[in-house]
């Protein structure tokens, strides 16, 4: 069994996500820690990595990237974390990849989790 260390450690890299949006889906923080992980990341390999559906994946590369959702009632804007990019072999198959700002959050979330 781990300590309070580990514990507080995960609680700090949580911490990081919560201020990108305090309302943050732990999905999609998984998906951005795969998308860091595995660049280029295929979008098309997430639904079955993460066992949600095609949707759901569409929903969060939204929500994790610059793209604006505007609705009848309020507008909506990405986070800006990561970008997608046409596959070069398949270009109905999208690559995903970590923009500055999302390496700069991936860099936080690996520092709390290293720290002492």
């Amino acid at each position: 069994m781990k300590g309070p260390n580990t514990n507080q450690k995960l609680m700090a890299a949580l911490k990081v996500f919560r201020a990108v949006d305090p309302e943050m889906q732990l999905l999609y923080a998984m998906i951005f820690l795969e998308v860091a992980a595995r660049e280029p990341c295929p979008m098309a390999d997430l639904p079955e990595k993460f066992g949600v559906t095609r949707a759901t994946i569409s929903r969060a590369h939204v929500y994790l990237s610059s793209y604006t959702i505007k609705t009848t009632v309020d507008k909506r804007h990405g986070h800006g974390l990561i970008r997608s990019e046409h596959n070069p072999e398949n270009r109905r198959n999208l690559d995903l990849f970590l923009t500055a700002k999302g390496r700069t959050v991936y860099e936080q979330v690996i520092a709390a989790l290293e720290r002492k």
